[in-house]
């Protein structure tokens, strides 16, 4: 277990993700190894965000702070659409895929009035790094994940996903604390009837391979790892396979089915299953069997009898696996069972490939 600086110090809870995303004060999420399969301090930090853990979000597109949220402590791993921004990760030619991750809910994210820009901060840059010196000195050797990093003759914004603001830094910046104090004094939005619902719904969806949507809970009592792992595995030959039919756009995460893929003019529904046994059945969600009955032109990409392995560091390498493909899937209610559903494949085992 990693022992971080502030661990010793009660009321460190402030964090401030550094990224570039359309949809501010959503969830976090990081895969859980970066590139070439080593641990990344920015990413491996998501894990270190407990309940009421306060985010300060700064988009590095616009270089300034525009609001902050708040973690329930809910947590839960899946796969993410992800390719690294850094300049590292461009000179590496890096490109976005399926990988697994570690995700953490944030609700109540509230904007500043107004954005607190980079070249604030960087007037502020000595009371900012005096807190950086300082701590470093308490802390000798140890490594702080500090927001900011000196740059010639003043500041830069750390390159990383994740960075810990340590709480000192409110002070120096009194338009960030005044928004962080208002959060503080703001009830949890949720209540436990609704908690209890969606992790109802949760579990049955985790279950299908569809921890998507709702966000939240912890899903089933498996290996979470492997499954997850599983998961990926099974999104990435989808779309390496219809990327050479058409064009594939991702909507895991928005609908009831994995991608939209443009094929001859027509757009196809895909939903994406992976699994480690042999192709008889699947978990299906009750959005999914329903979004298959309306929508006209569905299709199933199964990827069965995975291998799933742990290296020596106990990563998951996942490799293999038979490929079943129902283009056009017209579900057959006959073979649906309402325990999530399950799905008889037998019988169609051939599948049918796209025209």
């Amino acid at each position: 277990m990693v022992t971080y600086w502030w661990s010793q110090r009660s009321g460190e809870n402030l964090f401030m993700e550094i990224t570039r995303r359309d949809d501010t004060g959503g969830d976090l999420k990081a895969p859980t190894t970066a590139r070439g399969g080593v641990n990344t301090p920015g990413y491996t930090l998501v894990s270190a965000v407990q309940a009421n853990s306060v985010i300060v979000h700064y988009d590095s597109a616009a270089e300034q702070i525009v609001g902050v949220s708040r973690a329930t402590g809910e947590r839960f791993n899946e796969p993410i659409w992800w390719a690294a921004r850094g300049s590292y990760a461009r000179k590496a030619g890096a490109k976005p895929t399926w990988l697994p991750g570690l995700v953490v809910a944030l609700e109540d994210y509230r904007p500043m009035a107004e954005p607190l820009p980079l070249a604030v901060l960087r007037q502020r840059r000595l009371a900012l790094l005096a807190i950086r010196d300082k701590l470093q000195a308490e802390y000798p050797g140890q490594p702080l994940y500090f927001p900011w990093i000196p740059y010639q003759n003043s500041l830069r914004t750390f390159q990383t996903y994740l960075a810990k603001l340590p709480n000192a830094v409110l002070d120096v910046l009194p338009e960030v604390k005044g928004v962080v104090a208002a959060l503080a004094e703001e009830p949890s939005s949720e209540t436990l009837t609704q908690q209890n619902i969606e992790e109802a719904e949760r579990q049955v969806a985790s279950a299908a391979g569809r921890p998507r949507t709702p966000r939240r809970g912890q899903g089933f009592a498996i290996d979470q790892q492997v499954k997850v792992a599983v998961e990926t595995y099974a999104m990435n030959e989808a779309f390496i396979y219809y990327s050479k039919l058409g064009k594939v756009t991702d909507t895991s995460r928005t609908q009831s089915f994995d991608y939209a893929v443009e094929i001859d003019g027509v757009l196809w529904h895909v939903e994406v299953k992976g699994t480690t046994g042999d192709p008889e059945e699947i978990l299906l969600t009750p959005s999914e069997v329903q979004h298959a009955n309306d929508y006209p032109c569905v299709a199933l990409f199964v990827v069965s009898n995975i291998a799933a392995t742990r290296d020596k560091h106990g990563e998951i390498i996942t490799s293999g696996g038979t490929r079943t493909i129902f283009h056009p899937w017209l579900l057959d209610r006959a073979r649906l069972s309402p325990i999530g559903y399950r799905y008889r494949l037998h019988g169609d085992l051939e599948g049918t490939g796209p025209p």
